[in-house]
């Protein structure tokens, strides 16, 4: 009897020939990178289905390293935005065979600094991360590092990096017209962390949009909490104790709308009649509040995923110029906002 002949795995290189591109393009393709034609990068698929490709992460690690990993740095673990932004940062990822490492700087910047200081040091191939600093010096050592990075969700001022970030001043632009559009002139704000740019934008958005209608605000009707429940707790709490409550609160994201519905709901105030409320995201429990919860809802999974493309691009491009990619949000009306019932009584 002959030997039996073993059948050989098929290479970068068979699939490089069968899809007529370059084993370089074929990398591209499989690593995520996204300046790639739509045409191109189906050639390549299907030439990996027909030969049964399978990437050698074994081979693959051992050349790279820990460079198939990517650090993800967020804020508050605890938010389901940032849940949502993992999960689309993940999906980009793992098609593209890198795994990543997640820490949570909880907004403190010495923590924050500490896991920069660590995926450095872990050699990762990129960063991701919510900056809990404005100051582009105070991130020196990682710029010095020729790490690449993507920023999402906020900006760092005079900082030439990559970022991806959402329009927060018409987000909150759109909400208060809503809320004018009802009729309401006491309109409150409760906003966030003072100097994140994020916060910042909401505010300028809320602000602008009741100067454009001419509309007078009260200074105890611009509240600040700390982007937490308790926060939003405290601020509705400070308004409701107001010789004139507003008729009308945004509240500038998600954890804070919480604890301003415990407040509200704790003064047997009623939503929508007493008092309307439109918060920041659309988190799964929103449509289930009694009343549903009109919303800006941010477009947090998607951000995920153009972070981490950006970010793949940077590590395979490094000369690109940078890009800014801003999101839109949009604003999803629910039953907690309706004309007001004593707008109009002296």
């Amino acid at each position: 009897m002959g030997k039996k002949k073993i059948q050989k795995n098929p290479t970068i290189q068979d699939v490089s020939r069968l899809a007529g591109v370059s084993t370089a393009t074929v990398s591209r393709v499989l690593t995520g990178y996204e300046a790639v034609t739509d045409e191109t990068r189906q050639r390549v698929y299907d030439a990996v289905h027909t030969l049964n490709y399978q990437i050698n992460r074994t081979a693959r690690n051992l050349r790279k390293s820990s460079i198939s990993k990517i650090g993800v740095i967020i804020t508050d673990i605890q938010n389901p935005f940032f849940g949502s932004i993992v999960r689309g940062i993940e999906k980009v990822t793992i098609a593209a065979d890198y795994t990543i490492i997640l820490g949570n700087s909880d907004e403190d910047p010495s923590r924050e600094k500490k896991l920069i200081t660590m995926l450095l040091e872990e050699g990762v191939a990129g960063i991701i991360f919510v900056p809990t600093s404005v100051d582009c010096e105070y991130y020196d050592d990682l710029l010095k590092s020729n790490t690449p990075i993507v920023v999402i969700d906020r900006k760092i001022k005079q900082c030439d990096v990559d970022s991806v970030s959402v329009d927060g001043f018409s987000g909150a632009a759109s909400a208060v017209e809503r809320l004018i559009e009802l009729g309401h002139k006491r309109i409150a704000f409760i906003g966030g962390l003072a100097h994140l740019s994020v916060m910042q934008e909401r505010e300028q958005g809320f602000l602008e949009t009741l100067k454009k209608h001419k509309l007078s605000l009260p200074q105890a009707y611009l509240t600040r909490g700390n982007n937490r429940q308790d926060g939003g707790y405290e601020a509705m709490k400070e308004l409701l104790a107001l010789k004139q409550p507003p008729s009308a609160v945004l509240i500038a994201n998600n954890l804070m709308t919480l604890g301003g519905l415990k407040a509200l709901h704790e003064s047997r105030v009623k939503i929508p009649e007493q008092i309307s409320l439109i918060g920041f995201d659309d988190m799964d429990w929103a449509p289930s509040l009694q009343p549903p919860l009109t919303v800006v809802a941010q477009p947090a999974y998607e951000m995920g995923e153009k972070a981490a493309q950006a970010l793949l691009e940077r590590i395979h491009e490094p000369g690109l110029p940078t890009k800014t990619t801003v999101l839109q949000t949009h604003l999803i009306v629910r039953d907690s906002c309706q004309s007001p019932l004593d707008e109009n009584k002296p």
